[in-house]
């Protein structure tokens, strides 16, 4: 049990920045793990076998997914599928052209994205004279907004907030964040799929020629 703990300590940090040498290092685990299968009797570490070799197929999915957003360095972004435009003008493909661009995928409810915001706005306040732009990128989450708590909050049950009522959310979200670029709500899952956006924050960045250069995941420094 502390084997499969220890791997995602050592290998979740390396499988974004080096999914081959993440990659190398899971083969090595499981070659121990195969060579240890025939001596485990006792059931309860056969169960904590078990454990470890579900976090070992958990870690290749991540590295999997990895290997798929580091093949689209270089590639050309995708066209932009929004549904609709929140806390500004609608921009379009043609708007973009000759902008460095910054995609950040994100959600309302969820802390991580939040502690993202800092650094969109700072580089926002530093760069967007120079021709960047930045799109944040949700999707309807079935949240109004509290103003008591001033924050948005979730809707149980088979209550439905309306497209608007959200909208209106999010515009209120961008005041209490001092988020001044417009965000998108996606147009099904066709951004979210080319850029292999599985867990969030998530960043994309696009040169003036249109081509991805960057995609990261995670809100800390790096």
């Amino acid at each position: 049990a502390t084997y499969g703990q220890k791997l995602w300590m050592e290998l979740g940090p390396v499988i974004s920045r080096d999914p081959t040498r993440a990659e190398q290092g899971l083969k090595s685990a499981g070659s121990f793990l195969d060579g240890l299968r025939p001596k485990v009797k006792d059931r309860e570490a056969k169960k904590s076998l078990e454990g470890a070799e579900h976090s070992l197929a958990q870690l290749q999915s991540w590295i999997d997914r990895a290997k798929q957003r580091a093949a689209l360095i270089g590639q050309d972004a995708a066209p932009l599928e929004v549904e609709a435009w929140v806390n500004g003008t609608p921009l379009t493909d043609a708007d973009l052209k000759g902008k460095v661009v910054l995609l950040d995928f994100f959600a309302v409810w969820f802390g991580p994205s939040i502690t993202a915001f800092p650094h969109l706005r700072a580089w926002q306040e530093k760069y967007a004279e120079k021709g960047l732009v930045i799109v944040g990128l949700t999707r309807y989450s079935n949240h109004k907004w509290d103003e008591k708590a001033g924050r948005p909050v979730p809707v149980l049950g088979k209550e439905k907030v309306a497209p608007e009522k959200e909208r209106e959310m999010l515009v209120k979200f961008a005041e209490r964040h001092r988020l001044p670029y417009r965000f998108a709500i996606q147009k099904g899952n066709a951004l979210a799929d080319y850029y292999v956006v599985r867990r969030i924050p998530h960043v994309v960045l696009i040169d003036r020629e249109g081509k991805i250069r960057l995609i990261r995941v995670g809100s800390g420094d790096k």
